[in-house]
């Protein structure tokens, strides 16, 4: 996997591959299940379903869910592309969040 530019990282994760750019600040992951994950940091972002679907988590001040100026701008240019953007509370509690909810 060579870095890469991170509208290249962007083009990737939507083409369900693997790719980083060049700090590995923002990787697009692809998993067993035929899904591919993007990340910003540790943090994910974005899902790709196995059908193509790429969701995005709007991980940005607007929505109280700030983390940092570069996951902002990550959150933005994946949410350029992505057929869905969902609030970081919904987000949570979604399956594409991958967190254990005890419910």
């Amino acid at each position: 996997m060579n870095p890469c530019k991170n509208e290249t990282v962007i083009e990737s994760w939507v083409a369900g591959k693997k790719s980083s750019n060049h700090k590995r600040t923002l990787m697009s992951m692809p998993r067993p299940d035929g899904c591919v994950e993007l990340f910003s940091y540790n943090l994910k972002i974005g899902h790709r379903t196995s059908a193509g679907v790429c969701v995005v988590g709007d991980f940005t001040a607007p929505t109280g869910s700030f983390h940092s100026v570069t996951t902002s701008c990550h959150v933005n240019k994946a949410k350029a592309v992505a057929a869905m953007v969902m609030h970081p509370k919904v987000w949570d509690a979604s399956p594409v969040s991958d967190l254990d909810l005890p419910f």
